[in-house]
């Protein structure tokens, strides 16, 4: 009898170590599709009388991606480039790029591989790829970059201010990383070992040197507000944190554009600053 009980008792161990690494196996393998939610909007051109522009940007190893632009009124203005969160899509900011532009700034609205009839299939260093190619395409013809990412797009401007792309950098309902947010939505499951696109802010921020401004709302049922605040103590006087409330998700549902000239100004942002050739 016992060694009947010791026996079912093995089986049942067996079972459930076998269904979690069976877990394990099939969240690692369809983990790209949970962390990205590409939009299924298709639109080769930006919306008639929208005033903005087609902007091609040519990736290597991918081919051509479609962006929207407006450049700025003179060399002096910054531009802001925005990268928009996880499904969505470029639309999404163009109401707060309209605001800015109307103070004569200029505007990109960038969109990743898999994104907006865009080719190819996102992952992290995909999207930083697409990311350098944007920038790369109107350096030349702008003055001041400022880097614009909400949620998802928060760790893509992240990793292009600390390679040195930007005069400035904005994050919006930031994350730490997305795999500590994995890993508190599954205690039982290694995200952390298991992450394929870690997107690790956290880890960046000694190579930031740019001056950063953060909003979050105290309401993000998304990304844990703390994480906006963990941030910004690590970026000390760095940073610039606006706690926000009643926005939940999206606080650039706001025009929150007096708040960023205001800080751009402060910072002297297209005055003393310019941003380096960087080959990272």
């Amino acid at each position: 009898m016992r060694r009947d009980i010791k026996t079912l008792f093995l089986g049942l161990v067996c079972a459930v170590i076998v269904a979690y690494l069976a877990l394990c196996g099939f969240l690692f393998a369809e983990q790209r599709r949970l962390v990205f939610q590409p939009d299924k909007i298709v639109l080769d051109g930006p919306p008639p009388g929208s005033g903005y522009e087609a902007l091609t940007v040519s990736v290597p190893g991918l081919g051509i991606l479609k962006d929207w632009w407006i450049p700025p009124s003179s060399a002096e203005m910054p531009t802001v480039i925005f990268f928009h969160g996880n499904a969505s899509s470029r639309a999404d900011f163009m109401a707060i790029g309209d605001a800015l532009h109307r103070k004569g700034w200029g505007v990109v609205l960038a969109s990743y591989r898999g994104y907006s009839g865009n080719p190819g299939s996102p992952s992290e260093a995909g999207l930083m790829d697409d990311a350098r190619a944007t920038i790369a395409a109107v350096t030349h013809r702008v003055g001041p970059i400022i880097v614009w990412g909400h949620s998802l797009g928060s760790g893509v401007a992240a990793r292009m201010a600390s390679e040195g792309r930007a005069t400035g950098l904005v994050l919006e309902s930031p994350y730490t990383s997305i795999a500590e947010i994995g890993a508190r939505q599954y205690p039982y499951i290694p995200v952390r070992l298991l992450s394929l696109d870690p997107f690790d802010t956290l880890a960046l921020i000694a190579r930031i040197k740019v001056p950063v401004l953060i909003f979050h709302s105290e309401d993000d049922p998304q990304i844990p507000f703390a994480m906006g605040q963990e941030l910004a103590g690590r970026f000390g006087s760095r940073a610039t944190f606006m706690p926000m409330n009643g926005l939940g998700h999206y606080p650039h549902q706001a025009d929150l554009s007096p708040i960023v000239e205001r800080w751009a100004g402060d910072h002297r942002i297209g005055r003393d600053r310019a941003p380096r050739e960087s080959g990272g």
